[in-house]
């Protein structure tokens, strides 16, 4: 606990300390003198949580998360004739028809960047300090490599984007869009250059960058970018995950569960997550409860000080990916009849229109358009709601677990034409937890074409072992696109392929367009 504990602490305390610093103009910094600020390595530390909590705005409304309806896991279809129309913007996320003018993508673009200025601020803060300590270019270093994790969001979603690497611009500076080969350099020379200065510890940098976790993200960089720059770099990536494994800091939980438990910064498998606290740190993670459940569910946890949404739902053909006696399913998602704390079965009480019956999530769903009721469709249940809950969950949201370290190097295993069966050694690794009784996959199942989503995809087994692995974690749109652009191809329920690569990129918002002269707009 105490690792969870001390970054939101000194958030707090850093926040009455710049409570008046809110302006990113310059002059702000320049009024503050030097000799009052990052005396200790204590308040070096403390000055860079606002890099970090920057993060909890990803998971919330309208959000980086939502870029998961573009996929083939989740959909918020209209139900009941109306409810969840919110203009049809979830329809076109799922029907990939989404324009510049959709508050989806202004809002990422706003978050992601608003955490760049706050590691470039932090920089210049640092840099020009005149207090010299043993440890001030490990924290610079660290505030670069948490830089590059904001623009690997930007460079994934956005593709062609600015890079602003300083704080002291000049007034009236617009920066200009940057191809996405370049900026995809930029990140791996930033990552490259600062890796080796993070701490090895992992218990003492829980919520923050190290060398560990730092390196995965550099391997996530070399995994994607054949379908990113069209430069394989699986050689990269594997040599990435061989460090990460050797160094025995990381392994798998016992229980597929435990890394979205209400603990679980006990976990030994969360690499990077955002930490959450609901009484000190505000914010919430959208779908871990409010967006997906039904009202009536209120009763199951006792909530306290929110509501539930019910509008995200598990879209019916993913479950295809599910085989028989995978305990993910279960744990993944809320299915079937629900009960109250006590055991009472659960009633629908006519909420928004539904009929007076049984609260029960079915699979299947009426329809995208308007059609489908509140109670139809599987609910997310990945992350535990504890008893009493508020909307600001206890749970930390997990970004990068040790698993994916292992699936990773399987991938790359495949794609470099090495030893089928190692590949499926480390995914029978990762799933053997997960099931009663035995159910290995063989390195030539890994290696064969199957369809995934209605077409041909080259290693699918391994596409569908990675979507339930990592269900409703953010990792789903690139595993689409880096396997045979199923992401474009691909057919799933309510949605037909563009076959248009063009939308493997969102647009650049239109707000934005309006502000920066300088921007491109990505090809519609």
């Amino acid at each position: 606990m105490f690792r969870k504990q001390y970054i939101i602490t000194a958030f707090l305390a850093l926040t009455a300390v710049f409570s008046g610093c809110t302006n990113l103009d310059e002059e702000v910094f320049s009024s503050i003198p030097e000799k009052d600020f990052y005396k200790t390595e204590s308040e070096f530390l403390a000055a860079m949580v606002p890099v970090y909590s920057s993060m909890r705005a990803m998971t919330d409304w309208q959000n980086w998360w939502d870029l998961e309806e573009t996929t083939d896991v989740c959909v918020t279809p209209v139900k009941n004739h109306g409810l969840w129309y919110d203009g049809g913007i979830y329809i076109r996320l799922h029907q990939h028809s989404w324009t510049e003018e959709d508050p989806h993508l202004n809002a990422i673009w706003n978050v992601l960047y608003a955490g760049v200025s706050s590691a470039n601020r932090v920089l210049y803060q640092f840099e020009n300090s005149s207090i010299e300590m043993a440890g001030k270019q490990n924290y610079i270093s660290e505030l670069k490599v948490a830089r590059a994790f904001y623009y690997y969001l930007l460079l994934e979603a956005f593709g062609n984007v600015p890079i602003i690497d300083r704080f002291d611009v000049p007034d009236g500076y617009l920066p200009a869009t940057e191809p996405r080969a370049k900026v995809f350099q930029f990140v791996e020379t930033e990552l490259k250059n600062n890796i080796d200065n993070l701490s090895e510890d992992r218990l003492s940098t829980y919520g923050r960058f190290n060398k560990w976790n730092a390196k995965m993200l550099l391997a996530r960089m070399y995994l994607n970018a054949e379908a990113w720059i069209g430069t394989p770099m699986y050689s990269e990536c594997e040599a990435l995950c061989d460090e990460i494994i050797l160094a025995n800091k990381y392994r798998l939980d016992g229980d597929y569960s435990l890394p979205f438990s209400t603990n679980n910064e006990l976990s030994n498998e969360t690499m990077f997550v955002i930490p959450f606290d609901e009484t000190k740190s505000g914010g919430q993670i959208y779908m871990w409860a409010r967006k997906t459940l039904h009202y009536s569910q209120m009763q199951t946890f006792s909530l306290q000080a929110t509501w539930l949404d019910g509008g995200c739902l598990g879209v019916p053909t993913f479950f295809d990916n599910y085989v028989e006696g995978d305990e993910r399913l279960e744990k993944t998602w809320r299915m079937g009849q629900q009960y109250a704390l006590d055991g009472t079965p659960l009633w629908t009480n006519g909420w928004c229109g539904d009929p007076q019956m049984l609260l029960s999530y079915t699979r299947e769903v009426t329809n995208i358009s308007g059609d489908a009721t509140m109670y139809q469709g599987y609910r997310f249940g990945k992350y535990e709601i504890k008893v009493g809950a508020t909307g600001t969950p206890d749970n930390d949201y997990v970004i990068m677990r040790y698993a994916e370290v292992l699936m990773a190097k399987a991938e790359c295993i495949l794609r470099t034409g090495g030893n089928s069966q190692d590949a499926a050694d480390l995914v029978n690794e990762v799933r053997r937890r997960n099931f009663d009784t035995t159910n290995e996959l063989t390195g030539a199942e890994l290696e064969a074409t199957i369809s995934c989503n209605g077409v041909p995809v080259k290693y699918g087994r391994l596409l569908q072992e990675l979507g339930v692995e990592f269900a409703l974690e953010g990792l789903r749109r690139s595993q689409l696109i880096r396997f045979d652009d199923n992401y474009t191809k691909g057919t799933w329920w309510e949605h037909t392929p563009t076959n248009d690569t063009k939308r493997n990129l969102m647009l650049i918002p239109f707000d934005q367009l309006q502000r920066n002269s300088n921007l491109v707009q990505n090809p519609k």
